[in-house]
C-alpha cells in the first residue's frame, strides 16, 4: 500500500548545541504518489525529516515548503491552494509559532477567483502576543492587541483611506469600552472629535470639529504624552486665553423670580454655556440640570436635587447632538433600566443598574443591529451566564461567570478551532479539548489551577498524533515525542525541570 508522505508542518527550532555521536548526514528522499506524480521531497537524518522540504498537490501544484533544523519547525513554512496561490505563511523557532502567520482566503464565483490577505497575527511560542491585524477586501479594517493569547490594550479599526474611526479599548479579552472618532458627515463634513496617533499608539493630537471647521479646544501631546498644545478655537480662529484674558471673559450668570427665588445658575465663557447650568423651580427645587463641556457642547442634562446629586431620568449626549445613553439616577447613582446608542441611533447596549452598579441581563449589539453579547451580572460583577457573537450570529465565546471569576464550562471558537474545558475561581481546571473545525480532535490536556499538568496530546487533522508530553504544574517533565502527518515518531526529548537534556537518545549541552 503506497503511503505518500507529506511532510507539512514540520520544521525544528534553530538551537546551537552539541549532541555526542548525532548523526550530522542529510540524505536526499523523494516520495511519490501512486500515479508517479512526486507528493513530497527533502531530506532524512538518520532515517527522519529533516532540512528543506517541498510537497505537492495530484494536480503538480505545489501544496506547501519550509525547513526543518534538527526535526523541528523552523523559520518561514508556506502553504498553497489547489490553484497555487498561498494559503498561509508561518514563521515557526523551537517548533512553534513565532512571528507572523498570515492567512488568505478565496472565492470563486462565475469562473472568477478573488480574494486576499484576511489576518496578521503575531504570534510568541504558540500564543497571539502584540498587534495582529485584520483585513476586508484588500484594506486593513482592525487592528487587536493580544497579551498572553487574550485581546488587551488599545484596538483601532479603519475606513478604506487608512482613517482610525473607532477605538477600542480591551483588558483581559472583553471589549470595555468604545469611542467613534475621525468622521465625516453624509455632505463629507469633519464632524466631532478627529484624533492622532505616535506609533506607539500615544495620542499625538486631538481636535474638535463643526461642519469641517475647527471649533472648540485642540490639544497636542509630545511623544512621552505630556501635552505641549492647548488653544481653543472659534470657527477655525485660535482664541488668546491668557489668565486676565480668561478671566475677563469668564462670568457666572444668576437669574431670579420676582419673589427672590433662584431661577437660574450656570457659568459662561464668551457668552457660552460651560460646566453645569441648573434651573429651579418657585420653590427652590432644581428641576433640570444641563452640563456642558469646555467645547460648550451639551453633554448631558436631567434633574438634580438641592444637594446637586442627579435624580430621575438623564440623557448623554454624544458632541454632535446624538443621545448617548438615557436612564436614571437616585442620589446620585444610576438605577433601573439604561440604554446605550450608537451616533446612527442604533442600539450599542442596554441593561439595568442598581446604586451605580450593573445588575441583571446586559445586551451588547453590533453596529446595525445584530446582537453581540449577552451577560448577567451581580452586585456589579459579573455573575452568570456569558454568550459573545460574531457578526453572523455564530458562537464565538461562552460560559458563566460567578461573583467575576469564570466558573465551570467554557466554549471559545478562535480562528481555525475551537475549544472546551472548564475553569474553577477564574483558573483553568481538569481536561480541556480543542478542535479543529471539521470537529476532529485537535488537542487534549489537564490543568490543575491554571498550570498544564499530566500527559498532553496535539494531532493532525487525519486524527494521527502530532505531539505528546508530560507536564508537572506547568513544567514540562519526562518524554515528549513529535510525529510526522503518517504518525512516525521523529523526535523523542527528555525534559528535566523544564529543560532539555536528551534528544533521540543523545545527551545535549547548551551554548550560551
Amino acid at each position: 500500500m503506497f503511503k505518500g508522505i507529506l511532510f507539512i508542518f514540520a520544521i525544528f527550532c534553530l538551537s546551537v548545541f552539541y549532541v555526542n555521536g548525532q548523526d550530522t548526514v542529510l540524505v536526499p528522499k523523494t516520495f511519490y504518489y501512486e500515479t508517479g506524480t512526486k507528493s513530497s521531497e527533502g531530506f532524512l537524518r538518520n532515517g527522519k525529516p529533516d532540512g528543506y522540504w517541498k510537497a505537492w498537490y495530484l494536480n503538480g501544484k505545489m501544496r506547501s515548503e519550509g525547513n526543518r533544523k534538527m526535526f523541528q519547525l523552523d523559520s518561514l513554512w508556506i502553504f498553497y491552494d489547489e490553484d497555487g496561490d498561498t494559503l498561509q505563511a508561518i514563521d515557526y523557532l523551537n517548533g512553534k509559532k513565532n512571528g507572523y502567520m498570515k492567512t488568505w482566503l478565496y472565492k470563486t464565483t462565475e469562473d472568477k477567483k478573488t480574494g486576499g490577505m484576511v489576518s496578521k497575527e503575531l504570534y510568541l511560542n504558540d500564543e497571539k502576543q502584540g498587534m495582529s491585524y485584520y483585513y476586508e477586501d484588500g484594506y486593513l479594517f482592525r487592528a487587536i492587541p493580544y497579551r498572553d493569547g487574550k485581546k488587551h490594550g488599545l484596538g483601532k479599526e479603519f475606513e478604506k483611506d487608512g482613517r482610525v474611526v473607532v477605538l477600542l479599548e480591551y483588558a483581559n479579552d472583553f471589549l470595555i469600552n468604545r469611542e467613534r472618532i475621525n468622521r465625516y458627515d453624509e455632505t463629507g463634513k469633519k464632524q466631532g472629535v478627529w484624533k492622532e496617533f505616535y506609533p506607539n499608539d500615544i495620542i499625538k493630537n486631538e481636535v474638535v470639529y463643526r461642519n469641517d471647521t475647527i471649533n472648540g479646544f485642540v490639544r497636542e501631546f509630545d511623544k512621552s504624552g505630556k501635552i505641549t498644545v492647548y488653544q481653543k478655537y472659534e470657527k477655525g480662529q485660535p482664541i488668546v486665553m491668557d489668565a486676565a484674558d480668561t478671566l475677563q471673559r469668564s462670568r457666572f450668570v444668576e437669574e431670579y423670580y420676582e419673589t427672590g427665588q433662584i431661577k437660574f445658575r450656570g457659568g459662561y465663557y464668551d457668552d457660552k454655556p460651560v460646566g453645569m447650568h441648573k434651573e429651579y423651580s418657585v420653590d427652590g427645587q432644581v428641576i433640570m440640570g444641563k452640563e456642558y463641556n469646555n467645547e460648550n457642547m451639551l453633554i448631558a442634562m436631567g434633574a438634580l436635587d438641592v444637594n446637586d446629586k442627579k435624580q430621575g431620568k438623564w440623557q448623554y449626549l454624544y458632541e454632535t447632538g446624538e443621545v448617548k445613553a438615557e436612564g436614571n439616577f437616585k442620589d446620585g447613582k444610576k438605577t433601573g433600566e439604561w440604554i446605550f446608542w450608537y451616533p446612527d441611533k442604533t442600539t450599542e447596549q442596554k441593561g439595568r443598574y442598581a446604586s451605580d452598579r450593573p445588575t441583571g441581563e446586559w445586551k451588547w449589539y453590533f453596529p446595525g443591529g445584530k446582537l453581540w453579547r449577552e451577560e448577567l451580572y451581580e452586585r456589579g460583577k459579573e455573575d452568570g451566564n456569558f454568550v459573545e457573537y460574531d457578526t453572523t450570529g455564530n458562537v464565538v465565546l461562552k460560559g458563566q461567570y460567578i461573583e467575576g471569576e469564570k466558573d465551570g464550562a467554557w466554549y471559545y471558537h478562535s480562528g481555525d478551532h475551537t475549544e472546551e474545558g472548564s475553569y474553577q475561581d477564574g483558573l483553568m481546571e481538569g481536561v480541556w479539548k480543542h478542535y479543529f473545525l471539521n470537529g476532529k480532535l485537535f488537542f487534549e490536556g489537564k490543568f490543575v489551577q491554571g498550570q498544564p499538568d499530566g500527559k498532553h496530546i496535539w494531532y493532525y487533522e487525519n486524527g494521527r498524533k502530532k505531539e505528546e508530553g508530560n507536564y508537572v504544574l506547568g513544567s514540562r517533565e519526562k518524554k515528549w515525542i513529535k510525529y510526522d502527518a503518517e504518525g512516525l515518531p521523529y523526535l523523542i526529548i527528555l525534559f528535566k525541570n523544564d529543560l532539555e537534556y536528551k534528544i533521540n537518545g543523545a545527551k545535549i549541552n547548551l551554548q550560551r
